[in-house]
């Protein structure tokens, strides 16, 4: 009879752990990234962690780090198609599917990635938005900070840029330094290496954050501080994977998919972003970095103003976005 029992106990136990085992969920996380780049070591890795420290038996995020599952340009459609449940990309990189969330690509608006991507998660939940997060559901959301000028050589002047053969990766960067007399070359950002070492660009307009993991500190010395627009990422489900998710795993997901998840990426990016600069200023008279008089930013934010009110006209509910996205930068500026 003991060995009856015992027999039976040994089964009951199997069967409940082989059913707690299917009622785990396992998400596959491609963060498209090499894995021990800034944003893997300093938030997606420890937050897929944490998913899974809180769902133990109901939820798996298995991490998958570099690009073999999805890259930088196939990252969204991966994801609506299963091949990957949750991933990350530039949003310019999926083509007309966000023209309304670019109002906080605008230059001269928010002084810091943090500030960017937690009003940008705050203008998402007011629903302005809905027509473009149709297909996913954002887990984080994030503006990158602002483009400044780094060129090979220095500027002639900074009155104009006539004349200057500029790389990005952002169209409302491109429209930025177009205004500014400078011609956008479009290049994916792998690229911006040799472009300027081979003399066929004379710099890039790009945040900090991109100068040393591209290595373009060793092709640029000199650098102009400005705010010439920046560029969109999300974290995200799609919403048919979401949807089918069982209500516990989906709990876990709720709970990291929040505001503050956002704020920590923007300041993730904005602390990269210091990085970037203090490393060329510690390497002493090899990099010129130049900050714009009072003057010379009044007169570069006027030639700038109207991509504003360009960008209203150009998309459904503009004006009305830009008011939102304005009511909620400002809130966010003052603390709110």
């Amino acid at each position: 009879m003991r060995a009856f029992r015992s027999a039976l106990v040994a089964a009951a136990l199997a069967t409940a752990a082989g059913a707690a085992a299917a009622q785990e969920t396992t998400l596959i996380f491609a963060t498209t990234n090499v894995p021990n780049i800034h944003a893997n070591v300093r938030v997606l890795h420890p937050w897929a962690q944490r998913m899974n420290e809180q769902g133990r038996g109901v939820l798996k995020i298995d991490v998958r780090d570099g690009m073999t599952l999805a890259n930088h340009t196939n990252f969204y459609q991966r994801a609506l198609d299963d091949v990957v449940q949750i991933t990350w990309g530039v949003q310019s990189q999926v083509a007309g599917k966000f023209p309304r969330s670019h109002v906080v690509t605008l230059p001269y608006e928010a002084e810091s990635a943090e500030q960017a991507s937690v009003a940008y998660w705050r203008l998402y939940k007011g629903g302005l938005l809905n027509a473009e997060y149709d297909e996913i559901v954002p887990l984080m959301l994030i503006g990158f900070t602002q483009a400044g000028l780094h060129t090979a050589k220095p500027l002639k002047s900074l009155d104009s840029l006539t004349g200057l053969k500029l790389a990005m990766n952002s169209k409302m960067v491109s429209d930025a330094i177009t205004r500014l007399g400078a011609t956008p070359i479009s290049l994916p950002l792998p690229d911006f290496y040799e472009g300027i070492q081979r003399g066929t660009i004379d710099g890039a307009a790009i945040p900090w954050t991109a100068i040393w993991p591209f290595k373009l500190g060793e092709v640029t010395t000199y650098h102009v501080e400005a705010q010439l627009g920046n560029s969109l990422g999300v974290v995200f489900m799609a919403k048919k994977r979401y949807d089918a998710l069982p209500a516990a795993a989906r709990k876990v997901i709720d709970a990291n998919g929040t505001e503050a998840e956002s704020r920590t990426f923007g300041a993730m990016w904005d602390s990269e972003h210091d990085k970037g600069r203090e490393m060329a200023r510690a390497m002493g008279g090899k990099h010129a970095i130049v900050d714009l008089t009072p003057e010379q930013t009044a007169k570069w934010r006027e030639r700038l103003a109207p991509l504003a009110a360009e960008w209203a006209k150009s998309v459904p509910d503009g004006e009305k976005i830009l008011g939102a996205w304005r009511e909620s930068l400002a809130k966010v500026k003052a603390g709110g």
